[in-house]
């Protein structure tokens, strides 16, 4: 894999794991002796980046940043536009810490396109008629823009990252586009869960070993 100088890679460790019933990024995976969610989410996706970057309530032992969200965006558009705001590169590759199969080569087109669509905030995947915001590009630049799309009062429990994308106006990839980078979408397959954790654990075993990814 190439290192992209002008690539942060931001995980997005936030969320109290609520359907799982603990902390989600610190779980080992995909066996109880594994090191964690996110350290394997980290393993796949840093070589990509010159840094990185975790908003959430540490590093889990990585050697990222750890950044805060920011004050009055709940949810995860607070710790998006944290991060987009702490990135010295124009181009912030996003990965949320319960995605253990992201594929490095679906992440790699993502900034090829958005170096070729210098005008677009942001590259995004649409899967099952659904943009997928928590495996994408933005650009650091994007921040404000969502800033203000997420400022809205008559919604206290914050604006979902799939409302305030359309503040962005970004470059949506359809399934034709992106399938040949990952066959199986399994990079968009979370794991909120325990059912789905296990799921994805059989997935990760399977690739791990050689088998069908």
């Amino acid at each position: 894999m190439t290192q992209n100088q002008d690539v942060t890679l931001l995980l997005m460790a936030g969320g109290r794991g609520l359907r799982m019933g603990r902390d989600k990024p610190s779980i080992p995976f995909p066996a109880p002796s594994d090191p964690p969610l996110i350290e394997r989410v980290h393993r796949r996706l840093s070589p990509l980046a010159a840094r990185c970057l975790v908003a959430g309530p540490s590093s889990f032992d990585l050697p990222c940043q750890v950044i805060q969200d920011v004050p009055g965006l709940p949810g995860p558009l607070g710790g998006l536009v944290a991060g987009l705001l702490a990135s010295q590169t124009e181009l912030v590759l996003v990965a949320a810490a319960d995605l253990p199969l992201v594929e490095p080569r679906l992440a790699q087109h993502m900034v090829d396109q958005a170096r070729e669509q210098p005008q677009a905030w942001a590259v995004v995947c649409k899967r099952r008629q659904r943009l997928e915001p928590l495996f994408a590009v933005y650009r650091s630049s994007a921040a404000e823009r969502l800033r203000g799309s997420g400022a809205d009062p008559t919604r206290p429990r914050g604006v979902s990252l799939q409302r305030a994308l359309t503040a962005l106006d970004p470059l949506v990839l359809p399934e034709l586009s992106w399938r040949p980078y990952d066959l199986h979408g399994s990079s968009f397959q979370g794991c909120n869960t325990p059912e789905e954790l296990a799921a994805a654990g059989m997935l990760a075993l399977a690739r791990d070993s050689g088998g069908d990814p």
